[in-house]
């Protein structure tokens, strides 16, 4: 018993010495594009992947994505319910003037609608074991009313957080509003890129998501937290044991 208690107590210091989550909010220029937003993202995610819909058939509805390394599935949620899968839609993007260039998003990017037509406020994508970090390109669809985007992510152990608001200012619609992306020392379990009115409540309003990019598995392996206590431990046992034979 003595042991679990000691070993628990180690994770917890160690644990501590963790940094936080790092988000990366980067809006596009208004008017005008631009195609490298996501650049210190990928620099400090490191190695990754990403997913270009453009293979996906228009009017399909993607479920999970499979790497060599992880599984990610691919829902729907928030507002509009827990439900869903997003679908891959053919949009009419307007064009450079409107952000939209190759490597943000066009020709085919995700659409926050279900199978049976509902809308929901959260793309919500879950991996089956944490990742370095994950971003994307967002897109305001609602012909109306102005939406911003927030990124909300799970980490490993459970802690929730969320980026501030992604909005690129042009104030209307139609717009590729930039890239937003988070990294992670822990990994991250879930992501959910979320649309909120002017208010920064989610919303129940149409946007696309292109160039899903995502890190590689975090290896779990000692932090030096705890390699360091972990010294310390041994050392004392080994103290303790040469008293007693003293």
């Amino acid at each position: 018993m003595r042991r679990a208690l000691v070993f628990f107590l180690v994770l917890g210091v160690a644990s501590a010495a963790v940094g936080a989550p790092t988000f990366f909010v980067a809006p596009n220029a208004h008017p005008g594009s631009g195609s490298d937003n996501d650049l210190a993202w990928q620099a400090a995610v490191g190695a990754f992947l990403e997913a270009d819909f453009d293979i996906v058939s228009a009017g399909a509805h993607v479920v999970s994505i499979t790497d060599p390394f992880v599984t990610m599935t691919t829902m729907l949620g928030g507002l509009g319910g827990e439900s869903g899968n997003p679908e891959a839609f053919a949009g009419s993007w307007g064009g450079a003037s409107a952000g939209s260039v190759y490597g943000t998003i066009y020709d085919i990017g995700l659409l926050n609608r279900d199978q049976s037509g509902a809308i929901h406020s959260d793309f919500v994508f879950s991996f089956n074991q944490p990742v370095a970090g994950i971003g994307a390109w967002l897109y305001d669809n609602n012909a109306s009313t102005a939406e911003s985007m927030i990124l909300q992510i799970t980490e490993a152990g459970g802690a929730v957080s969320s980026s501030g608001l992604l909005e690129s200012g042009n104030l209307t619609a139609h717009f590729v509003e930039g890239f937003l992306g988070a990294t992670s020392t822990l990994g991250i379990t879930e992501a959910r890129f979320i649309v909120v009115d002017d208010q920064g409540d989610p919303a129940q309003r149409y946007f696309e998501l292109d160039h899903l990019q995502w890190g590689e598995p975090v290896p779990v392996v000692p932090v030096p937290g705890a390699i360091l206590l972990g010294s310390i431990g041994v050392s004392l046992v080994g103290y303790l044991r040469r008293r007693r034979s003293l």
